[in-house]
């Protein structure tokens, strides 16, 4: 089930399924920021990642003497949330334990995601609260997925008229991964690792063609948000970020192929991190968990500002 939201400026498309944005569209323009497709590119738009974020090592993990099935990136975005409020321009999703979450996560939570679209672009939180009697582990994040290029730009327009930018233009500190996005390790077997990203002008990371494979992984920033930069008409788009430990870029779809192409570059502010290559599994002693006690929430925000 979709619900719209509209304003004077913008229009959003928000799912059930997944709590996850669908479209956000310029109102005045047409312009569309987030991916909407096709499926056979990438069948996600911007999921909301929890309890885990990133690559869970062989589908699963160990908690107690159970063991819990997971995929990537959490349960959260295949499953169907409620809608808990709603007006013209807001709306609020709630995911809650079920039979059906058992099986992936062994805790009592409510998970609300919030919209609410202003006039320079949309308000985004996920709150996370512990409703069980134990203290909860867990992680939170997002995937936003941003056209590029957009379906507005000029014909021959392509990945390289975009930059990611960082507020503060800091020279970055990226964290290490596998070839399979999982969390590298050094010598004596300790994760996350980190150095120096490189970026020949600091806080600036150039788009092209080839990619970031599995993505470049984040962490160490002082910056209160990134942002993706059109080059050509000084058009940003920012994801606050401020708060967060860790943020994803990553690079999808076929933005080589103009403005009628399926490309998208996606901004992911995360809590959490992916397994380490050498994991054991066990729950209790996975790095980046956020440790909840009981009755209390943890908001993330992830909100989109549009300056054009």
């Amino acid at each position: 089930m979709t619900i719209t939201l509209k304003n004077s400026n913008y229009q959003v498309v928000l799912n059930t399924h997944g709590a996850e944005i669908t479209s956000f569209q310029s109102v005045k323009d047409g312009t569309k920021y987030v991916f909407e497709g096709p499926e056979s590119v990438w069948k996600f738009h911007a999921p909301v990642l929890f309890p885990h974020v990133g690559r869970i090592k062989d589908g699963f993990y160990t908690y107690g003497d159970t063991e819990y099935n997971l995929v990537n990136n959490g349960m959260s975005r295949d499953l169907e949330h409620n809608i808990i409020e709603e007006s013209e321009t807001s709306a609020t999703f709630e995911l809650t334990e079920s039979p059906e979450t058992a099986g992936k996560f062994p805790w009592k939570f409510s998970l609300k995601t919030h919209y609410e679209l202003k006039e320079n672009g949309l308000v985004f939180t996920t709150t996370v609260t512990n409703t069980d009697s134990k203290t909860m582990l867990f992680s939170v994040g997002s995937h936003t997925a941003f056209c590029c290029p957009r379906n507005t730009d000029p014909a021959g327009t392509t990945n390289a008229d975009y930059q990611y930018e960082f507020e503060r233009r800091e020279p970055l500190t990226t964290v290490l991964l596998n070839d399979q996005a999982q969390l590298a390790v050094d010598e004596e077997g300790t994760a996350p690792c980190t150095k120096p990203y490189g970026e020949k002008e600091a806080g600036i990371i150039p788009i092209t063609d080839q990619g970031f494979g599995n993505g470049h992984f984040f962490t160490a920033f002082k910056s209160n948000w990134v942002g993706l930069r059109n080059k050509k008409d000084g058009s940003l788009i920012k994801v606050n970020c401020f708060g967060y430990p860790y943020l994803m870029v990553w690079q999808g779809g076929k933005g080589s192929e103009g403005a009628a192409g399926n490309g998208f570059n996606c901004i992911e502010p995360w809590y959490g991190l992916p397994d380490a290559e050498n994991t054991e599994h066990e729950w209790e002693e996975k790095a980046g968990l956020i440790a909840l006690e009981p009755g209390k929430s943890f908001t993330a925000d992830q909100s989109i500002t549009i300056e054009k």
